[in-house]
């Protein structure tokens, strides 16, 4: 998924100026939060758009798209401006430490692909360690200003590594946010599960938890359950 243009079937990414490009993270993360019935959805670290315009996709709600790098807005603002929901997206040059501080509005569903390496070597290029690293987003901050922006049903929805989830699930529950719904992401059936798409909200424990294998034990061939997560988006589904 490193080319500079990517299609999906309803609209295209172009990914010349931001670091990190479209992979399956973000796919896989836009294609299960729960958009249904949201009325204002924010995305937090947009990048080049695509969790933005596919939660635009799937739902009739407002999106506000946040991004801090420059760069990556370059490519977000083309995405947004060409895609078919491009009057219901808008997009921020900010941190979301800035967005929340003048924010007036409250969200029903708040999704990041967040940068979760902490403490660890940085990538070369800064726009990519910008990208990667939480240092401009420790997961206090996210936590903070997501509690601040959610309304009292909202969510917040993240795609996170599977060892940094205990660190998340102590930092939500700083904010009385708890596991509502949760599928941990395995590449295929012999390896171990590597990702967990989480959605916290106010109120009741984990309603659902599910599991989700990308492959099955053919390489290239992909599983029942990613297809038809993934089958609104893909070309190849």
């Amino acid at each position: 998924m490193s080319n500079n243009y990517f299609c999906f079937k309803q609209f295209a990414i172009v990914q010349d100026n931001a670091s990190m490009k479209v992979g399956t993270d973000g796919v896989l993360l836009g294609a299960w939060c729960s958009c249904a019935g949201a009325r204002r959805v924010l995305d937090v670290g947009t990048g080049t758009g695509l969790i933005a315009i596919m939660a635009a996709q799937r739902s009739e709600a407002q999106v506000a798209a946040v991004e801090i790098d420059s760069n990556a807005c370059i490519d977000a603002i083309t995405n947004i401006d060409n895609c078919p929901w491009a009057d219901r997206i808008e997009l921020f040059n900010l941190s979301v430490q800035e967005f929340a501080a003048d924010c007036p509005d409250r969200f029903d569903l708040i999704v990041s692909n967040p940068p979760f390496f902490s403490n660890s070597l940085k990538a070369p290029s800064q726009g990519r360690a910008l990208a990667r690293h939480d240092d401009t987003l420790p997961v206090a901050d996210l936590f903070s200003c997501a509690a601040q922006l959610l309304t009292d049903n909202g969510r917040l929805s993240l795609i996170i590594p599977v060892d940094r989830l205990a660190d998340y699930n102590t930092e939500a529950a700083r904010h009385h946010l708890t596991a509502v719904r949760r599928a941990m992401v395995r590449p295929n059936p012999v390896l171990p599960f590597h990702r967990a798409m989480v959605e916290y909200g106010y109120g009741a424990a984990l309603l659902t938890d599910e599991t989700i294998t990308i492959e099955t034990d053919e390489h290239g061939i992909y599983s029942p359950e990613y297809i038809s997560l993934t089958r609104d988006f893909y070309l190849k589904f």
